[in-house]
């Protein structure tokens, strides 16, 4: 299995495109989805409130109260559910055009092909790292297309993929503490670890976003030189 990719001379499948229209797609449904972990994390500090209360006895288990809480958590978890879809679509989307767009610019001997900047996301284990290098290269290859190599990575990408391996890790310690909830100390646990994954989650929008407009503005901004040098 190679993330190679071929280095022909960019033809009509390498053309460039405006990345703009697709960006504000991405960045708009991102921060919807940032509005949404944001209601989560303060209905999951609600809901830890009043598991902390039932648990000291200030407050009685009422059925009713409960039922309520359990319905509003669930309404929100199928939002954020839709948001994670609509939203990972767009951006694998926009990953894929990336790719693309920078191959365009001029940039040759790239390791990753469009198509595995998006498949490394999928494959277990490796997708710990290899989206990261995927990234790491479009953003090297779109500032300086001619010499993308010693272009340094800025910092933005390193916090990005961080807050990426820590939403991913506490996203799946709250579905599992979720899944195995067994009293009121189990499920004041899944419930504090659950509010911190919707905290990650909304420090990921935020970075995506970030680093969305990033690599699109360099783009761009490749994109009109080039457009001078041809006409001079």
């Amino acid at each position: 299995m190679s993330d190679t990719a071929a280095t022909a001379a960019p033809g009509p499948s390498h053309a460039f495109r405006d990345p703009a229209l697709l960006t504000q797609w991405v960045t708009g449904l991102f921060a919807v989805a940032l509005v949404i972990d944001f209601v989560a994390t303060v209905s999951g500090l609600l809901e830890f409130h009043l598991l902390t209360a039932i648990a000291d006895g200030t407050v009685e288990a009422d059925l009713d109260v409960l039922t309520a809480n359990d319905k509003r958590q669930q309404l929100i978890g199928l939002g954020q559910l839709a948001l994670f879809v609509l939203s990972g679509i767009a951006y694998l989307i926009w990953v894929y055009r990336a790719n693309k767009n920078a191959r365009a610019l001029g940039a040759r001997d790239m390791r990753f092909s469009a198509g595995w900047a998006v498949g490394w996301y999928f494959v277990p284990i490796a997708c710990l790292w290899k989206p990261f290098q995927a990234m790491r290269e479009t953003f090297q290859a779109s500032s300086m297309p001619g010499a993308w190599t010693g272009v340094a990575t800025p910092p933005l990408l390193g916090w990005w993929w961080a807050t990426f391996i820590l939403s991913l890790v506490l996203s799946q310690a709250a579905y599992r503490l979720g899944q195995a909830i067994e009293g009121l100390d189990s499920a004041m646990l899944a419930s504090a670890v659950t509010t911190a994954s919707d905290i990650a989650g909304m420090a990921l929008d935020v970075a995506t976003i970030l680093v969305v407009r990033r690599i699109a503005g360099v783009q761009l901004e490749q994109a009109k030189l080039s457009t001078l040098a041809q006409a001079f």
